[in-house]
């Protein structure tokens, strides 16, 4: 097993701290201002880089105000400081006392091929700039920063400012290297780095052997680009993180709303980011490292819709390790966060692949989705919502036509671990996370000759396309489903889980691909606990992996919770600890009447919480009336009693007709256990008077052994109750109650409800109306003859 190591994060917290600990001499700072006029009273330097140099020779924190009073261009400024300097834009004029946040625009364009800026900041120094646009730099060749070459051992802060439009060799936006173990660079809140571009490495930022943050609101790095002249580089479209003599970390938050954080981005490796490293030999061992998780909590953070023209649509990963001495460790953790829309020929969402070496066994590299333990500022994911996931990624080319690529691809030792892992430290309570509408050759694909682990707990994996098996892992290592769902994937051939070598741990899982088999595995060995599968005789069958359908509420909707007489409910036996499913509600719920195969717990991604409802979509909530069997009627969102206000009821109306009754619509309901059930619901008909009154009524069937059809063969035991009548909705004073013994109870056993519409007027021909809400069918609480002393199920 790899080892996960904690580390700190300074970004952004430490420049406050700063500001709250300078030295009092800082409170008498010099404001310089540049703009036109010169003179007394006005400003005081007429050009950027003299003010800069004014700055330096007084000591303490200084300001700089660059006003819009000038035209700056072409611009290449050099700042070498240990001090504190603010530059800001903000002012129109150098009397304006205060900031009016609008931007000061700083440009390269026309100059020597140089950064707007070059700036070194030595230990203990601080340099900020606000309300600033840096554009039109152009560094040559293979030349560091567009708008900014950074290095030094302090701190680079930015804050309100564009940077756009900005080339060079590397760091098409920024360059930030590190020369110490203080160095850092914060963007700080409403920063644009846009439509850079990097000829080799790094389109938006390079972050090389630095601490690096973008954690605070409305930040984003988009439509940048790493070209990869030549063949060299093209790594890191957005953004590109450099580990080598010393580790490189980068923390990004939620980003813009909407977009997020890394949008739209291209690049031939990492269209998003790349993580890398370069070993020397040296006995270097360090770690490349990239942490995005969700710090506004209306908005989830996310990198999406970045390209690849190679591979890592979204990420990727690449390890480094020395022929005989060191290693840099690349590695991916997201917390309460979502790779969408991503594209690549290959790693359509991630590329992790670690690096081989002689001597020793393979440096691995390590992509984390939900699976460690979150850094200090993440905000957890809210009960009944997942914690992102993998959506919509796609692997193709440049022209948009599929390849052969992954969604996820690992090789030479590139893991993937997705899903609450607590040998990795996981912080309970934490929702799951969604794997859908993917589209690849394999979902996942990891291979190597060596180790790799594969981990997918807490995961509901559905809706993806693959044009092989859905999964694929070939390597010495451990392949581990737990807690999960996987179903309604499209997958071309006959395999959904394919292993070679490897330790396969199956447990407390959903498999649900009719027509597939579920595991198809050459050497190694495999591990299977309370499954429930569609095809089991891969699984060993037997009492470990059962084949049942689990009645999902509504699949065709995408909803794979599980009805309350999913065999699926309360199948498995009960794990410590306050676990979360994928939705982040409590696992382990008891549910009454429901009969407990070997414990409390559900198997799958989802945990039903209780009982109800037992009818579904029963306040048509939806205009499609889903869920029921439609036979006459509509949707009517004007009339509603029962639900959310508007959300509507289910309407019949005919006119001139000689039939006095109409079946509306129906549902059929498994039912959960023995009891005894209650039926009522809310309707209303038309007319008040004997003349031109109308029934809204309910009829059901019960069936002992309705099969997996739910409704086949002659009820049992039927009737009919009368919900509503007149223009004002009704109920029944008095509910249907039906009575399912022990010893009729089946795993079929089934209620079957139907809305019936009739005339109940005399006048002729019939005009008929009807509407239906809040049809409810319960467990009578009250019933005592199948408590638990008499109950044989529970």
């Amino acid at each position: 097993m790899f080892i996960h190591s904690e580390i700190r994060i300074r970004g952004g917290w430490l420049a406050m701290v700063m500001l709250l600990t300078w030295p009092v001499s800082s409170i008498h700072a010099a404001i310089f201002t540049v703009g036109s006029p010169v003179g007394s009273g006005q400003c005081t330097h007429g050009t950027i880089q003299p003010a800069i140099n004014a700055a330096e020779a007084s000591p303490g924190a200084d300001t700089i105000r660059l006003t819009r009073s000038l035209t700056y261009e072409p611009e290449n400024n050099s700042i070498i400081t240990s001090q504190e300097l603010t530059m800001e834009g903000g002012y129109n004029t150098c009397t304006q006392v205060t900031s009016d946040s609008q931007k000061t625009v700083v440009s390269g364009a026309g100059g020597a091929a140089e950064p707007v800026f070059r700036i070194t900041v030595n230990t203990g120094g601080f340099v900020r700039f606000r309300f600033l646009t840096l554009s039109g730099g152009d560094e040559d060749g293979s030349g560091k920063g567009g708008a900014i070459y950074f290095n030094g051992n302090g701190i680079l802060e930015i804050r309100d400012s564009l940077i756009t439009q900005n080339l060079a060799g590397y760091g098409g936006g920024i360059y930030a290297q590190g020369l110490g173990s203080d160095a850092e660079l914060v963007i700080g809140a409403n920063v644009v780095i846009s439509n850079n571009t990097a000829r080799y490495n790094g389109g938006g930022i390079v972050a090389d052997q630095i601490e690096m943050s973008m954690l605070e609101p409305e930040s984003i790095l988009f439509f940048n680009e790493a070209l990869g002249i030549g063949g060299s580089g093209g790594f890191g479209g957005g953004l590109y993180i450099f580990g080598g003599t010393r580790s490189s970390y980068a923390y990004i938050g939620s980003g813009t709303s909407g977009l997020g954080a890394i949008y739209g981005n291209t690049a031939v490796y990492g269209g998003g980011v790349s993580v890398n490293g370069y070993n020397d030999d040296m006995g270097t061992y360090s770690d490349s490292r990239l942490q995005l998780f969700t710090t506004v909590a209306s908005n989830p953070a996310k990198i999406s819709n970045n390209f690849a023209s190679n591979a890592g649509g979204g990420i990727y990963l690449e390890s480094s390790a020395g022929a005989t001495n060191g290693t840099i460790f690349a590695r991916a953790e997201l917390w309460n966060a979502s790779l969408e829309y991503n594209a690549a020929p290959e790693g359509a969402a991630v590329f992790a692949i670690g690096a081989e070496t002689f001597l020793f066994s393979d440096t691995p590299s390590w992509f984390y989705l939900n699976a460690s333990s979150a850094p200090a500022g993440a905000i957890p994911c809210s009960e009944g919502t997942d914690c992102g996931g993998l959506i919509g990624n796609v692997a193709e080319d440049i022209n948009g036509q599929a390849t052969s690529g992954s969604v996820v691809r690992g090789a030479t030792s590139g893991s993937v671990y997705i899903g609450d892992t607590p040998f990795l430290g996981s912080e309970l309570p934490l929702g799951g996370t969604l794997v859908q509408a993917n589209e690849g050759a394999n979902l996942i694909h990891v291979t190597n000759d060596d180790d790799c682990e594969v981990y997918l707990h807490n995961a509901l994996i559905s809706d993806n396309q693959t044009s092989q098996a859905l999964i694929h892992i070939d390597c010495e290592g451990t392949f581990s489903v737990v807690d999960s769902t996987i179903t309604n994937n499209t997958i071309g051939g006959s395999k959904l889980l394919t292993s070679n070598d490897s330790t396969v741990t199956l447990a407390r899982s959903i498999l649900w691909q009719p027509g597939l088999t579920s595991l198809t595995r050459i050497g190694g060995s495999q591990s299977i606990t309370a499954m429930s599968a569609s095809e089991v005789g891969s699984l060993g069958g037997g009492f470990e992996a059962t084949f049942a359908n689990p009645r999902f509420i509504d699949p065709a909707h995408g909803d794979y919770r599980l009805r309350a007489a999913s065999p699926a409910v309360d199948f498995a036996t009960a794990v410590s600890g306050d676990d979360r499913d994928v939705l982040g509600l409590p696992r382990d719920q008891d549910l009454p009447i429901k009969a407990n195969v070997r414990g409390v717990r559900d198997v799958g991604a989802h945990e039903r919480q209780s009982i109800q409802p037992l009818v579904l979509n029963a306040d048509f909530d939806f205009s499609d009336l889903r869920l029921w069997t439609w036979f006459a009627g509509a949707w009517d969102g004007t009339q509603n009693v029962a639900g959310g206000s508007g959300s509507g009821s289910w309407k019949f109306a005919i006119s001139d007709t000689q039939t006095p009754r109409f079946f509306v619509g129906q549902q059929c309901s498994h039912l959960p256990g023995p009891g005894r059930y209650t039926l009522n619901g809310r309707g209303k008909g038309g007319g008040n008077t004997v003349a031109n009154r109308d029934y809204a009524k309910l009829a059901w069937e019960l069936r002992h052994n309705g099969t997996e059809q739910c409704n086949a063969g002659t009820a049992n035991v039927s009737g009919e109750l009368g919900i509503g009548s007149g223009t004002s909705w009704g109920q029944a004073s008095q509910p249907a109650i039906i009575d399912l013994t022990p010893l009729d109870w089946t795993p079929t056993s089934s209620i079957t409800i139907t809305l019936i519409a009739e005339d109940g007027g005399v006048s002729f021909p019939r005009n008929i109306s009807a509407w239906f809400d809040g049809i409810t069918l319960e467990v009578d609480g009250s019933d005592v003859i199948f408590a638990d002393g008499f109950e044989t199920f529970n």
